[in-house]
């Protein structure tokens, strides 16, 4: 591992290919956390290796190395392959660090997002695209332990914290971590259901205080809703159509509401 204050493109590699021990994990992400465009780099290099594998691990065993491989590995020709990892990993630096400003449509509460949401959106994305790709480690304590993990988290953010259910739409609670929110605590929970896909409910104390209608951001296939509910502002992300992920955050809102009253 290279220092604390910068991160070589071999570390991101070793992260994404799970080659690191425990403390370069959590050197990786704290890094990653912090800066968008690596994380898109590693969200990026993440969704390559999936669809590398649904596209070969099938016939891997009788899978023979084409004769124009070895000729480009002899040839010392990493141009054939680059510019596509870098096309991919520039539309995902968009999406985090670039463009969410303009992202922010009129939502279910019309007009502009204010800045301090669109910072907020922002730092929520960016945790959804660290954690939700992570094959090693994407929760720090298990949805097992669900006692737990509340009393924790609800004591770092000073208030008192739910989990909604959504197993009435297939998606069940994979555990939650402590992420970091512009140097104050912020909680992260996540869910995945039947068909292996994750969102995560990032929360935080509330910006302003009472309630806010939701609003949407929506690009290359990630949707985020956030809104405020009395103290504490939410942020729901996922990859799937907005329309799917509207309906699970109005049963988020909907289960919170009603629990909290």
């Amino acid at each position: 591992m290279t220092s604390p204050d910068t991160l070589s493109e071999s570390d991101l590699h070793a992260y994404v290919d799970g080659e690191l021990d425990d403390g370069g994990l959590i050197e990786v992400e704290a890094w990653l956390a912090g800066h968008p465009n690596d994380a898109a780099k590693v969200h990026a290099y993440q969704l390559q290796k999936r669809q590398m594998h649904r596209l070969y691990d099938q016939d891997a065993d009788d899978a023979r190395v084409p004769e124009r491989t070895f000729a480009l590995i002899d040839a010392d020709r990493p141009s054939a392959w680059l510019p596509g990892w870098r096309r991919m990993a520039a539309g995902i630096v968009l999406l985090l660090a670039g463009g969410l400003g303009g992202w922010f449509g009129s939502g279910l509460g019309g007009g502009d997002a204010p800045s301090a949401g669109n910072q907020f959106v922002q730092r929520a994305l960016g945790a959804h695209v660290v954690y939700a790709h992570d094959e090693n480690r994407p929760v720090e304590v298990s949805g097992g332990d669900e006692t737990r993990l509340l009393s924790w988290l609800s004591g770092r953010l000073g208030h008192k914290l739910m989990i909604p259910n959504l197993k009435g739409a297939g998606f069940k609670l994979m555990g939650g971590r402590l992420v970091a929110d512009k140097g104050d605590p912020a909680a992260l929970f996540m869910f995945e259901d039947g068909k292996a896909r994750r969102v995560s409910l990032y929360v935080r104390p509330g910006m302003g205080g009472g309630n806010t209608k939701f609003r949407v951001i929506a690009e290359h296939g990630m949707v985020a809703f956030y809104w405020t509910n009395g103290q504490l502002t939410y942020a729901l992300s996922g990859e799937m159509a907005q329309g799917d992920l509207l309906s699970l955050v109005q049963m988020v809102h909907d289960d919170l509401t009603s629990r909290s009253s």
